[in-house]
Order: C-alpha cells, then structure tokens, then sequence
C-alpha cells in the first residue's frame, strides 16, 4: 500500500511539474505574439506609383478581426458539441450522454487548439512584419507624399498623409492573410476532430458533410478578404497554406499522442457494439447478434432405419447401408437421401 501511494505521489508530481512547464512555455510563446499584434512596426517599403495592384479603393471589412475571432473559437466549441451530441444518438442503448471522460477529452483538445492558434498567429503576425507587403489599397489609406517627377521609377521616400494611422500601418501587412490563415486553421483542425471522433452508424456522408462545411466557410472568408481589397490573391491562398500546415502539424505532432487512445477506442467499440442493436426501441429487450453460434446440423432426410444393419431388413434396404464412415462420405449418404428416397418408392 505504500508503495501504491508513493507512486501516486509521484506522478501527481510529474503532471503538475509538465503542466508548470508547458504553462512557461505557452508563455513564452504568447506574450511575443501578443506585443507584434498590438504594437508590431512592419517594414517601410517602397513601391511604384502606377502600380495597379496597390491603387484599390478603400472598403470597409466585410468580416471583421473582432468578428473572425468570436465565430473561430465559437465554431471550435459547436463542432464539439455537434459531435458530442451525435455520438450520444447513435450510441443511446450504450452510453446516454457524454462522461466525465468525454468531458476531459475535449478539455485536452481545446487546449491543443489554443496552442495551434498561438503558433499561427506568431508566425503570421512575424512574417507580416518582417515584410510588410502592400495591401491593395495601400495608394488609397496611405495617401503617399512624395516627389511626382520621379514616376515610373520605384519610390523609396515618401511620407503618408492619410488620416487614420491604425489604417495605414495595416496597409503594410498584406503577406500572408490572417484571417484566411486562421480560418483555414480551425476547418483543417476540426475536420481532424470530426474524423477520429465522430462514430455514427445512422448516416454515412453526415461526417463529411460537416468536413466539408467547415472549409467552405473558410474559403468565404479568405475570398472576402479579396473582394474587401485587404489581401492580393497570393496573400490568401499563402493564407490556407499556413493554416492547413500548423492544424496538421498540431494534429500529428501531439493530437495523435495525447488524445486519439484509450478514449478514442472507447467510442468506437460503443458505436460498434450500438449498430447491432435496434434503435427502434432502445429497451432491455433488444436483442444482440450472437457471432459465436455454431452451426445447427441439419436433420437427415431418411429415418435412420435404412441405414442401420437390420436382419429383417430388406436387401434393397441393406444396400444402402455406407460402406466407409467416415464423416465426408456420412454427408454426402445424407445429401443424397432425397433421390435414394425416391428410388426406394
């Protein structure tokens, strides 16, 4: 017993020392990526001034930072309750609702989330910086001041008179598209999700319908991004790119060690063992398919007498009688009973 306990005590240890650990490190991550959201300096580059990709009027955001932001993380939290939710149907004569365990699992894989999310945005909000590509209306926000006589050459000094300064350092963070990279992110992480932990027997294209979903709406807003005039078309699909490569990354790298195990075959063998039930009447009286029934043999079609070596007996009768007993000439004496039946009448 206290060989038990002491081994409790030590890998309560282990798990807070790895928790305390990967807390530092989620850190160390995070406030970076923090501070180059919030005040991060890209580049100054030049441009040319008839350059047509950069001379796009000014519109407003179709889907917002703010609003991209609550629908990913809201989006994350409703595929797990869709699928939760779905394998409790297909699963009601088993397991009722989720468990405690259930609950545990998705609080692992939120956290996994979170640090998919923190790695994106770093990289995304790194390479912006260090960049800082032109949006295409970058003429229209900046307003560039600068010596006309030099055009078509490439201008190098210039100043902005635009009026809005958040505006005009955002118009030098083009490549790659934040929001076409986060977008992409969530679809390609969950439709991961869905596929290792969505187990239904009542539909068989559902699953991919909501995988198919999810990229779809992250192909609407990587496009709105271009009709908005905030990214050139590269800037999106650089975008996708970055997304689909952090949420299989993440996905390959600590979602298949970490979560996809014990609890992941827990619910395949609830749903495997839930098909072979009826769901017409989820009661006690449902009745299982037995695969270890052995084969009922079946009854001979003549009476054994013919087959027995009675004197009294007939000699038509004693003709019949097997000359080798062995069990394949047994069978073929009994399948053939029909036409020995026949001859006999």
């Amino acid at each position: 017993m206290e060989k038990c306990a002491n081994n409790r005590r030590v890998s309560r240890r282990r798990i807070t020392l790895a928790v305390i650990v990967d807390f530092i490190i989620f850190l160390f991550v995070g406030i970076p990526n923090l501070y180059l959201f919030l005040r991060g300096k890209p580049f100054i580059r030049g441009f040319h001034c008839d350059d047509p990709a950069i001379s796009l009027p000014f519109k407003p955001d179709s889907i917002s930072t703010s609003l991209l932001t609550v629908a990913g993380f809201g989006t994350s939290i409703l595929c797990a309750v869709i699928v939760e939710v779905l394998n409790s149907i297909s699963r009601k004569c088993v397991r009722a609702w989720p468990t405690w365990e259930d609950l545990l699992f998705y609080a692992k894989s939120y956290s996994l989330f979170i640090i998919g999310f923190v790695i994106q945005m770093l990289f995304v909000e790194f390479v912006k910086n260090q960049l800082g590509f032109l949006r295409p209306n970058f003429m229209d926000v900046c307003r560039p001041q600068f010596n006309v006589s030099l055009c078509p050459a490439f201008i190098t000094e210039y100043k902005c008179i635009g009026q809005d300064a958040k505006e005009i350092i955002g118009s030098r963070q083009s490549f790659p598209s934040g929001h076409s990279t986060f977008s992409m992110y969530v679809a390609v992480f969950y439709c991961f999700y869905i596929q290792r932990r969505l187990h239904i027997s009542f539909s068989r294209i559902l699953k991919f319908f909501l995988q198919a979903a999810l990229v779809f709406t992250a192909s609407i807003c990587g496009m709105s991004r271009i009709r908005d005039h905030k990214h050139h078309t590269s800037d999106v699909i650089a975008g996708f790119a970055v997304g689909a490569i952090v949420a299989v990354s993440v996905y390959k790298l600590l979602a298949e060690y970490l979560l996809f195990t014990s609890s992941d075959d827990d619910v395949s063998e609830s749903s495997t063992s839930s098909s072979t039930v009826s769901h017409d009447l989820c009661c006690a009286c449902a009745t299982m398919q037995s695969a270890n029934v052995e084969p009922q043999t079946p009854a001979p079609l003549l009476p054994n007498d013919c087959f027995n070596d009675d004197p009294n007996a007939t000699g038509r009768h004693t003709s019949l009688k097997p000359k080798v007993t062995s069990p394949v000439r047994s069978s073929l004496t009994t399948h053939s009973g029909l036409s020995d039946q026949q001859e006999l009448v």
